[in-house]
């Protein structure tokens, strides 16, 4: 039976080139959108040209919605082997700018719904007994922050911790949790800002989806099946050293 991923944010940037790389390796696709927008069309059937795919859309700001994106990818493809909490959402602001709005909007999506799809999905994977991959794409400010990104980095950090404490809970199930987390990535999304970043990144370069995408596959693979509970960093070596540029 084909292995089945379901992958949301898959409509642009990392999220689309996760989908591709998972179609290429052999999976039926869960292909998740926050809505079902006319401008979703494009990669949606670019990619079912690659295999067989299915759309599942939704409000991640609605706790009813992980859930429900689970249910209607089982129900139609039957399974589900490989989650990738890819949607977040990204709020640069000054400290004082933030408000309330700004925390339940960025911990909303990128901590309480990758908790829901995970927490749903996880429990498909228990009761097959066949086990499966959780993947969490975080980012390198789960690791180190960047002013105007209190939020987004305390979210990142907090995605993090889950996927570690998902890690030890779902092990005896065979259910392995890892995160990735990239650093400056040229995607339409942060143009501008790989563009102004790519000086202080030692490889002197932003990364591409591509290759945030091979790590996900590999982590998906069996070539990974003693890897749980880590976070991988993929920056150019910009973690180590301090990004000064506000985002």
């Amino acid at each position: 039976m084909t292995n089945v991923a379901l992958v949301t944010g898959a409509n642009t940037g990392i999220g689309l080139a996760i989908a591709r790389r998972l179609l290429d390796d052999g999976y039926a696709l869960a292909y998740a959108t926050a809505d079902d927008d006319e401008k979703h069309l494009g990669p949606l059937n670019e990619l079912r040209h690659k295999g067989t795919v299915t759309h599942v859309f939704g409000d991640l700001m609605d706790p009813e919605v992980p859930g429900r994106l689970v249910s209607e990818a089982l129900e139609q493809l039957g399974r589900i082997d490989v989650l990738v909490n890819n949607a977040g959402i990204s709020v640069a602001k000054p400290f004082f700018d933030l408000d309330a709005d700004d925390f339940d909007l960025t911990f909303g999506v990128d901590v309480k719904a990758a908790f829901l799809l995970s927490h749903a999905a996880a429990r498909d994977m228990r009761e097959r007994g066949a086990g499966g991959s959780i993947v969490n794409v975080t980012s390198v400010h789960e690791h180190i922050p960047r002013p105007n990104f209190a939020l987004y980095a305390a979210a990142k950090a907090a995605l993090g911790m889950l996927t570690r404490g998902m890690a030890l809970e779902l092990a005896p199930f065979d259910i392995r949790v890892n995160a990735v987390a990239p650093g400056v990535i040229a995607t339409p999304r942060n143009e501008q800002d790989a563009r102004t970043l790519s000086p202080e990144v030692p490889l002197g370069r932003p990364g591409t989806p591509e290759e945030v995408a091979a790590l996900v596959s590999w982590l998906c693979t069996e070539e990974a099946a003693y890897v749980t509970g880590s976070s991988y960093v993929m920056d150019g070596g910009m973690i180590q050293q301090v990004v000064k540029e506000p985002a």
